[in-house]
């Protein structure tokens, strides 16, 4: 199996740009035709087991309650790559052992960054 996660946003570009920014995300495919455009990003570590895919929209959509998460090993590795101006929180030691990094992409996503466990 693999895995594609997929945002609607009227923040097409600024999503793009931001997980390209935060999380070094290739362009895999990309569409722009009529009432109908998007991207899809993958890892760019020769693997596509996870894509994000975000499509353009013009409707606003309440994302409280999800959050996409990525294992970083190590985390402080990760950490080191964001630019000064990302805000962040943490990292934050769980209760069962693994370490969490909480950002929030441009529709507010909660965005867990995480190294330890599964």
């Amino acid at each position: 199996f693999s895995q594609k996660t997929k945002i609607s946003t009227p923040r097409l570009a600024e999503t793009q740009a931001w997980y390209q920014q935060i999380f070094a995300m290739k362009v895999v495919e990309e569409w722009d035709h009529a009432d109908d455009k998007g991207v899809i990003l993958a890892f760019d570590n020769g693997a596509e087991e996870a894509l994000l895919e975000i499509y353009d929209t013009t409707v606003e959509h309440d994302f409280s309650g999800l959050s996409l998460q990525f294992r970083a090993e190590p985390l402080d590795a990760f950490v080191a790559t964001l630019p000064d101006n990302v805000k962040r929180d943490g990292p934050k030691d769980r209760p069962w052992g693994a370490r969490y990094l909480y950002l929030r992409d441009p529709n507010n996503i909660m965005v867990i960054v995480y190294e330890g466990c599964w």
